[in-house]
């Protein structure tokens, strides 16, 4: 392949990224890519303040939230680009949902992060929509930057096969997740291109056979403290780029690659970068201000164990592919499941590669060094991501893309090296053409759709129930109502189909709920969105606008099981709590009944569960005499256990009805099992133990909802409670008790059950 050859390709792929990542920047809607409802506002406030930078409390956090908290060179820089703009209608745009379910994929949609009028929120040549365009256009910049890189390092790698360089650039280019991303504002997009140009700088420092010129070192410093305040994960390139120099000083036998070039290399990184650090220093006495962005954005509450962090293995693998939205819009199944095989293939081809060159001795020791820099840095990347998200919940693939040019390099490798010089091209062109086929297909088939207005439907004359706002003449109509799931189990969906209509409109935005009500008048599931799977805002939209709204409720594992469910609705105002009146005063209106199975189990035991205690024991079932005693009353628990492997110590087990908002106990047994009569130490594989205990309801409880809290322990020798944690389902260690069901303590209340107005529906066959 001639030079000319290579500069018309490589330049067709940049042209091809630049186009589908501006095409991705201006179809997404804004504020709908991951943490750009806080990225932007953190580059609106430096804009409006003269670059000075706000002073993070965790009492009262900005709308920045914890972006306040990382380092400022790409909101600096974008400040700068959008100070001109009128951005003075931040609010008004920026209206965060407030039911979003970010993370989570939920059936019935509602993935938008904002409330937004139905023409959208999308491009716009003026205020702050424009303002996010800005920003994001230089995203996009820095992106092809990133996809340069990538080809100049596969260049340097392997100058005789530039099907790799190109593959590789190929592939970050198109990469949705990457085009995702680097359509965004989201501080992301420079540290990823400092990231991967050290990766390149650092080769071309290994590959020199004569020392290092100052300037070389000086383009080093600056790319690296740049890096130390785009991001401050570019800071683990700190030990990587010493062992680089020292290895160089050791390959060019002269000592000053080390301590000249380390010297250079050290005080612009001090001099560019050291003033954020000691600020932090200053304000927050940690130089790196982690300790208040933790404060914020919050931490796990068990620190995650390597099976957590296993368990976690797919979201990180399909955000690193491409997870849209706020981590909740996915491609599908089959899609996921051939880009992980490719990546699988491409992985393992590049081990192979490696193990076939060591074995043959491909390469001499300073030969492998310029390889080695691309290995050992995404090896890095990700361990210092276990690391964090081991702490705070980020297991996301896109959080590596500091070491993408790496690994695109090494995937391309992995996949062509084994084939013949004929097929290498054909195969690259291939997966880079397929990749691309997706990356141009997902804003049009996956993402816009998420945040498409749901189906209208024509209005109608007819009404189940009729809902107003105490104090506003505005309403909204139950036009019909359907429960697809007429029996459901714990851990599965109640599905229902609802038709809504607004009579008068409504000044308001108004929430949505649904409630499965127990014959106690518990709430064991419930689902709060905006109308319309969360699209919609009522504020919006104008009388005699109506349009069908699909509602999935999830049984949570340890709902009581069989039972009765009551299917009640109404609507409030988020802010306030108020809630809409039916006519007769009542707020809940009433459509029917779903009945609650148990799960199935081989296990002959009554309502059959699985709570795992430290791979020691596993509460398959239990049975209560009653859910909703009355003060002093006597209630009955039987407890079912099995052992999962022989047991050393023998564990008491203690069971509560407990206020988890105060953690007041209104009743509570602790015994060993079958009051002492069964020690778990004499447990069998395979039996099942009914375990069984009474407690009397305290006389002075208080009449509310509370919680079934059980645990097991033991007493240490120095007269502490040691209990065993809950095993999660995932693999991750959780709290050291579990609930079992929500109960009713005194009599209850004239129900809205009572007083709403009755209608039951046919369920869909």
């Amino acid at each position: 392949m001639r030079i000319t050859d290579r500069i018309s390709w490589i330049a067709l792929l940049c042209l091809g990224y630049f186009f589908v990542a501006m095409m991705y920047s201006i179809t997404i809607p804004a504020f709908e890519v991951s943490d750009e409802l806080w990225h932007y506002p953190m580059v609106d406030y430096l804009a409006s303040s003269g670059l000075q930078l706000p002073v993070q409390d965790p009492q009262n956090v900005g709308l920045w939230r914890q972006e306040g908290s990382q380092p400022p060179l790409y909101y600096m820089m974008s400040a700068l680009l959008v100070a001109g703009i009128d951005r003075t209608d931040l609010q008004e745009v920026r209206r965060p949902n407030p039911h979003a379910d970010i993370g989570v994929i939920h059936p019935d949609g509602n993935a938008n992060m904002m409330v937004r009028s139905l023409d959208g929120g999308g491009f716009s040549t003026d205020g702050t929509l424009f303002a996010v365009q800005v920003v994001r256009w230089f995203s996009v910049l820095l992106g092809l930057g990133t996809v340069l890189v990538t080809y100049h390092i596969g260049r340097e790698l392997f100058p005789d096969q530039p099907v790799i360089a190109l593959g590789a650039a190929g592939l970050t280019a198109f990469l949705p997740m990457f085009l995702f991303i680097s359509a965004s504002v989201n501080n992301d997009n420079l540290s990823n291109l400092l990231g991967n140009l050290l990766t390149l700088l650092t080769i071309r420092l290994m590959k020199r056979q004569t020392l290092p010129t100052w300037r070389t070192y000086a383009v080093i410093g600056v790319v690296i403290g740049a890096g130390l305040l785009a991001k401050l994960n570019l800071g683990f390139w700190m030990p990587v780029l010493g062992t680089a120099l020292l290895l160089n000083s050791i390959r060019l036998k002269d000592w000053r690659s080390f301590l000249v070039g380390g010297s250079i290399i050290a005080m612009l990184t001090v001099l560019i970068a050291g003033w954020w650090y000691l600020r932090n220093w200053q304000l927050y006495g940690n130089p790196t201000g982690l300790n208040v962005f933790l404060d914020i954005v919050g931490r796990r509450a068990i620190y995650a164990n390597p099976e957590q962090l296993w368990s976690e293995r797919v979201s990180f693998t399909r955000s690193f592919w491409g997870l849209f939205g706020g981590m909740n819009v996915p491609m599908s199944d089959a899609l996921y499941g051939l880009l992980d095989t490719l990546g699988l293939i491409g992985l393992t081809g590049a081990v192979a590669f490696i193990f076939a060159a060591l074995l043959q001795r491909r390469y001499s020791f300073r030969g492998w060094l310029p390889f080695a820099v691309t290995l050992i840095w995404p090896v890095v990347t990700f361990i210092s991501l276990l690391r964090w998200t081991a702490e705070t919940p980020a297991s996301q693939g896109r959080l590596i893309f500091g070491a993408l040019s790496s690994i695109s390099v090494w995937l391309v490798v992995g996949w062509v090296w084994w084939q013949s010089k004929h097929w290498r091209p054909i195969t690259a062109a291939v997966l880079v053409s397929g990749l691309a086929l997706i990356a141009v297909s997902s804003p049009f088939t996956v993402i816009q759709p998420a945040y498409a207005a749901p189906e209208m439907v024509t209005a109608s004359r007819s009404q189940l129930a009729q809902f107003r706002q105490p104090a506003d003449t505005g309403t909204i109509s139950l036009v019909e109502a359907r429960i697809l799931t007429p029996e459901v189990r714990p851990e599965t969906y109640a599905e229902l189909e609802i038709v809504w209509q607004i009579d008068e409109p409504l000044k308001e935005d108004w929430s949505l709920f649904v409630h499965l009500v127990s014959p106690e008048g518990v709430t064991v599931a419930q689902r709060d969105v905006l109308p319309g799977q969360g699209r919609l805002a009522t504020s919006e939209l104008a009388a005699s606008y109506a349009w069908r709204n699909p509602v999935s409720v999830w049984l949570p594992s340890n709902v009581y099981a069989p039972n009765e469910l009551t299917v009640e609705m109404g609507w409030y105002h988020a802010p306030t709590g108020q809630r809409m009146i039916l006519p007769d005063g009542a707020t809940t209106f009433r459509v029917g009944i779903i009945q609650l199975l148990p799960r199935l189990s081989r296990l002959n035991v009554p309502n059959p569960i699985s709570v795992n205690f430290d791979h020691q024991v596993e509460l398959v079932g239990y049975e209560v005499s009653s859910l909703a005693p009355q003060p002093g009353e006597t209630v009955e628990l039987t407890l079912y256990w099995r052992r999962l492997r022989a047991i050393t110590r023998d564990y008491t087990v203690f069971v509560h009805i407990v206020d988890p908002a105060t953690q007041t106990l209104y009743a509570g047994s602790d015994a060993q099992p079958g009051q002492g009569s069964r020690p778990m130490t004499t447990w069998t594989e395979g039996e099942i133990i009914a375990d069984w205990h009474r407690f009397i309801v305290s006389p002075n409880a208080l009449a509310g909802i509370y919680e079934l809290e059980i645990g097991v322990y033991t007493q240490t020798l120095d007269g502490a409670f040691s209990r065993l944690q809950v095993v999660a389902s995932d693999g991750g260690m959780a709290n050291d008790f579990a609930y079992l069901s929500r109960m009713r303590i005194g009599p209850a209340p004239m129900s809205e059950n009572a007083r709403s107005r009755h209608f039951h529906i046919q369920a869909r066959p």
